[in-house]
């Protein structure tokens, strides 16, 4: 069991980290997050440790993750390399979201809080969120994007197993809400959801929301991820070549990629984030300040943004449906450390397909942008070890492969 998270933020210099939260307003985050988060959100500390509560919850829900060699498929697309897959699937939650949410959750609880008020977009995180707040003493009321809300009601149904609340974003609970719906804007997304979170919370006493992304602190607790990944390969004498990973706002791929890169360092020769082309923020989008809510309020943050008031299409994908990439990971890819590639839905979904038919795992539709990634490196090189993240199962969104079937 990892005794550590790696603070993703030692991985930068102070000059670099005022830069990129040139307008950070640590208060305002203080009104949404346990004392003890923000605190992590601030600390330029390498290692924090995990609390013994923490660590006794993730064994519970399943970790460590196998990381798991895809021979199969290997051996279908006629490649030399080899495919390594960390597989988050297997959490009882179906996903890595439950990583970060837990000790978000616990400190929360340890500070007297009563509730966890939160938003999804394909319903991991909401899910990990009810999950967490459920094992910590918490109530839990999820905000969902509508068009997920509408086409995912199993992940619905598992919140509320876990005891949630769950409410179609954007909804007439909140101002605003109420403002978008006024608008038309009837399918949501990540942007609107948080708004409504926000304000609630604002408003509520005793509640805080768990973040599923963007922020430092998600992508250190994420970092258990990346640091078991180091561990299993070095049990087995085994380095990576290529790391691949989706990034929607940047937690999973953040919490898994960093510590590979800060390990590996030179020796890694490419560290590829996937992106979808309807919402190519890597790719396409402006690195500069922008909000990370969709109503432009709070703090500006330097990231890889397509605007704070950009529509997002309905996609499978629902995870990746979010304007900008979390600020450390979009930092990176400016450097040319990370690179981004997008791809085409219909593509990744049916590199998705080979994976169920060769290995029987049923990938997130997030994590079929991935698998993508991996089967375009097969054709580029030989004999590579590539080391990739399957972020959660897609068990719950048979619906959707149903329909590309």
């Amino acid at each position: 069991m990892i005794n550590q998270w790696l603070n993703v933020r030692s991985l930068l210099t102070e000059e670099q980290l005022q830069k990129i939260y040139k307008y950070e307003e640590v208060e305002e985050y203080r009104k949404y997050h346990p004392a003890q988060v923000i605190e992590h959100a601030v600390s330029m500390e390498r290692w924090i440790g995990i609390p013994e509560p923490v660590k006794q919850s993730y064994r519970m829900v399943g970790r460590q993750t196998p990381l798991q060699r895809a021979y199969r498929l290997e051996k279908a697309w006629g490649t030399t390399n080899r495919i390594y897959i960390k597989r988050e699937d297997t959490l009882s939650n179906g996903s890595f979201k439950i990583t970060s949410a837990l000790p978000q959750a616990y400190y929360g609880s340890v500070e007297g809080k009563t509730a966890v008020i939160t938003e999804t977009g394909a319903g991991q995180t909401g899910v990990a969120a009810a999950l967490a707040a459920k094992l910590t003493g918490l109530n839990c009321k999820v905000y969902m994007v509508r068009s997920s809300y509408e086409l995912k009601k199993l992940r619905v149904l598992m919140m509320k197993m876990y005891g949630a609340d769950v409410i179609a974003s954007p909804s007439d609970q909140t101002e605003a809400g109420r403002a978008f719906l006024a608008r038309g804007e009837r399918n949501g997304s990540i942007a609107f959801a948080t708004s409504e979170v926000l304000e609630e919370i604002a408003q509520a006493n005793g509640s805080i929301n768990i973040a599923g992304s963007l922020f430092d602190f998600v992508l250190t607790y994420n970092t258990v991820i990346g640091l078991e990944v180091i561990e299993q390969l070095t049990s087995h004498n085994i380095e990576p070549d290529i790391v691949i990973g989706c990034v929607g706002g940047g937690s999973s791929f953040g919490g898994f990629a960093l510590p590979l890169v800060d390990y590996y360092g030179e020796r890694l020769e490419r560290v590829i984030c996937t992106e979808s082309t309807a919402i190519p923020t890597l790719t396409k989008g402006e690195y500069g300040y922008d909000y990370a809510d969709g109503e432009g309020g709070g703090s500006k943050l330097l990231m890889y943004s397509l605007g704070y008031d950009f529509r997002p299409p309905a996609m499978h994908a629902s995870g990746l449906r979010y304007h900008a990439a979390a600020p450390i990971v979009s930092h990176f890819v400016n450097q040319g450390i990370i690179e981004a590639q997008a791809f085409d839905e219909t593509e990744a979904m049916a590199s998705a397909i080979e994976l169920a038919r060769n290995e029987g795992i049923i990938a997130s539709p997030e994590s079929s942008y991935t698998i993508n990634a991996i089967k375009k490196m097969c054709r580029q090189y030989e004999n590579r070890n590539i080391v990739a993240l399957l972020t959660g199962n897609g068990q719950l969104d048979l619906e959707s492969y149903g329909g590309f079937l």
